[in-house]
């Protein structure tokens, strides 16, 4: 468990990037990395039902985390545990990735090179497919502009992506068939 006083001397004197549903993102200085400051008080209930969120839960947050490390090459990390108010908070780490957020048609373009079908074509759904081997095709989620970064070199790398699977247990079969658990 992390000194929660240090932890928030930490986040206070980063740079703040964004907030998703779920976490707030800053950039501590003179560091290479992202800090992901996960708080599930975050998720309002009501936004949550509007906009598809398949993380409700830690475990499907960490372990989408633990897929985008393996298809999408991201090095999260698990940087540590702390309470805030009886709160549990996790922090991850992701190194930071310059470049750009791309429009609609150029992300789809560019994903769709990388391997990634966009689930409805055409359409400005957040939702693409991705070939995962034994563990068949998944279903990759909340990919948009704002979660992709384009490098100078033209390639797409999402950077806060979720997996939708019908229920738990095809998660974690999806998990072992990958290697990624026992």
């Amino acid at each position: 468990m992390l000194d929660t006083a240090a932890v928030k001397k930490l986040l206070e004197e980063a740079m703040f990037v964004g907030q998703g549903l779920e976490h707030r993102v800053v950039a501590p200085i003179g560091s290479n990395c992202v800090i992901k400051d996960y708080d599930p008080r975050l998720i309002d209930l009501e936004t949550f039902e509007i906009f598809y969120k398949p993380a409700e839960h830690l475990f499907d947050y960490l372990t989408d985390h633990l897929l985008a490390n393996h298809f999408f090459g991201d090095h999260i990390r698990l940087y540590g545990l702390y309470l805030e108010h009886s709160h549990l908070h996790v922090l991850l780490s992701q190194p930071f990735i310059a470049g750009r957020h791309p429009g609609w048609e150029e992300m789809v373009e560019l994903l769709e090179a990388q391997g990634l079908e966009q689930e409805n074509q055409g359409s400005q759904q957040s939702r693409f497919w991705i070939d995962g081997g034994d563990a068949g095709t998944l279903l990759v989620t909340d990919v948009h502009e704002d979660n992709v970064v384009v490098t100078s070199s033209r390639q797409a790398h999402p950077i806060d992506v979720h997996f939708s699977f019908p229920g738990r247990a095809a998660r974690l079969k999806a998990l072992q068939k990958l290697g990624l658990w026992p």
